[in-house]
């Protein structure tokens, strides 16, 4: 009877820590998709000069895109090319999208 509980034990252990080394590998392999991620990179800021803007997306000098959704408020005549601006954005998809723009002096 002691043999039983014992091996009975020792599977329980052993498959306790299988399933554990398992979670803690999906936890920390980059390559596993994630269903919701909430980023310490949030609200990322990107300054330089603008090179294009086309509809609702806007270039800068160093290739960067920024989409600017209708909810972020800016003066469209001062948002052209040569126009310094400071933007703070966060990644969607893998598209940067404006969370606020501001164009300096």
């Amino acid at each position: 009877m002691i043999r039983v509980l014992a091996v009975v034990l020792a599977v329980l252990l052993t498959a306790s820590l299988g399933i554990t080394g398992a979670m803690a590998q999906m936890k920390t392999d980059p390559a596993q998709p994630k269903m919701e991620q909430k980023s310490d990179r949030m609200g990322q800021r990107v300054e330089g000069t603008v090179k294009s803007v086309r509809g609702n997306m806007v270039t800068l000098e160093d290739g960067t895109e920024i989409s600017i959704p209708s909810s972020v408020k800016i003066a469209k005549d001062q948002l052209k090319p040569g126009a310094q601006i400071s933007a703070e954005y966060e990644e969607k998809a893998g598209q940067k999208v404006a969370k606020s723009i501001q164009i300096k002096g």
